[in-house]
């Protein structure tokens, strides 16, 4: 546009220059309806160049306030933006110190940014979870977006919504090749809603897609056999061979703690007669109800192998989950307790503190 006006002044300026030297200065009429406008060219192009600089100058102006308008809104806007994303780290912060009371208070004084409305909602969500009201944890992932919900299975199973966090779980294993992450959600989501069978079933098909150390296996298998104890044997004797080898020991202390010991009574002699002592040791500890037929067996061998500090031990575990606490203390004072871990402990303290003995207790735990 800008081309086409200056076209037009240079040629008004050529027919007004044209007139000059030819000594005349040129004549322009203008009619329209009853308004007549008649003058000379020179002071039409005066007119028009001062038109023009005028009409340049409102559009610098009004280019100005545009670009005035444009930085305050800005500022503002960027204001706003900063604000939300102080509040969705405050929060962020907080949940991962699982301080609920601040998540809560943060969230309420301000909104995280629009990307992070989800994430928003499923931290309160843990919030409220942590402080026990499911009602509004529920509320909060209810208001989680479709396409996010994939991401809070484990939330929905806190809240005890166990159905429909494992409808979550399903979608992506339906896929021919599911990731490690979707197979680890998927088993953890069946130990927490209490699915067993299914639990084994899905063991077995896709632990090889785990690459989870042994510290990792142990320990959700000793989380799979304590809460599973009357139904582990079968679902022990169904896991694949290398599952079982790394997982036998906590298989068997879970049933010693649950007094399952028609299941372990072959091994447990066998380990005896192989002189596995501290294998046989490191299950008894977990004694609960002792079978009396190991009992016998246990004495047979101590008979035999009297120099065996683990046999020792063990026969004090048993006398102390049979309640025979007076038996276990004594057992107990000829055994070598300063060597052994805490968790081997616990039957040592209890026969001492039904006994009265707590000096001793104090002491042995002092020396830890």
């Amino acid at each position: 546009m800008i081309r086409a006006i200056l076209a037009f002044a240079l040629v008004a300026a050529a027919l007004a220059a044209g007139h000059l030297l030819i000594d005349e200065k040129g004549y322009v009429l203008i009619a329209f309806n009853n308004t007549t406008i008649e003058g000379t060219i020179v002071a039409f192009v005066i007119m028009f160049v001062l038109g023009f600089i005028a009409l340049w100058l409102v559009l610098k102006l009004l280019k100005t306030l545009l670009r005035m308008y444009g930085k305050t809104t800005g500022f503002w806007r960027g204001k706003k933006a900063l604000k939300a994303q102080q509040v969705w780290l405050q929060g962020l912060w907080a949940s991962i110190n699982d301080d609920a009371a601040a998540v809560q208070s943060t969230f309420n004084k301000g909104q995280a940014p629009e990307e992070w409305q989800d994430a928003q909602q499923a931290l309160l969500a843990k919030a409220a979870l942590q402080q026990g009201d499911k009602a509004q944890a529920l509320g909060h992932l209810q208001n989680i977006s479709d396409a996010a919900q994939s991401k809070v299975p484990k939330l929905w199973l806190d809240a005890n919504q166990n159905e429909q966090a494992l409808a979550l779980l399903d979608a992506p294993m339906t896929e021919k090749k599911p990731t490690q992450a979707a197979v680890s959600s998927y088993l953890a989501g069946l130990l927490q809603a209490e699915k067993h069978t299914e639990l084994a079933t899905a063991i077995n098909q896709h632990y090889k897609r785990l690459d989870w150390s042994l510290a990792q296996w142990q320990a959700f298998m000793a989380r799979w056999f304590t809460a599973n104890a009357e139904q582990a044997v079968g679902q022990f004797e169904q896991l694949p061979k290398a599952l079982k080898v790394q997982s036998e020991a906590l298989y068997m202390q879970s049933q010693a703690s649950a007094g399952q010991w028609q299941n372990l009574l072959p091994t447990l002699q066998k380990w005896l007669k192989k002189g596995q002592y501290q294998a046989f040791a490191d299950v008894v500890v977990h004694a609960k109800n002792p079978d009396v037929k190991l009992r016998t067996s246990l004495q047979d061998a101590l008979k035999k192998h009297p120099e065996q500090p683990q046999l020792l031990f063990a026969m004090g575990c048993l006398a102390n989950a049979a309640g025979e606490y007076e038996l276990a203390a004594k057992v107990f004072d000829n055994c070598q307790l300063t060597e052994l871990d805490k968790a081997h402990l616990k039957p040592v303290l209890n026969s001492y503190e039904q006994t009265q003995q707590f000096q001793k207790a104090y002491l042995l735990l002092a020396a830890k």
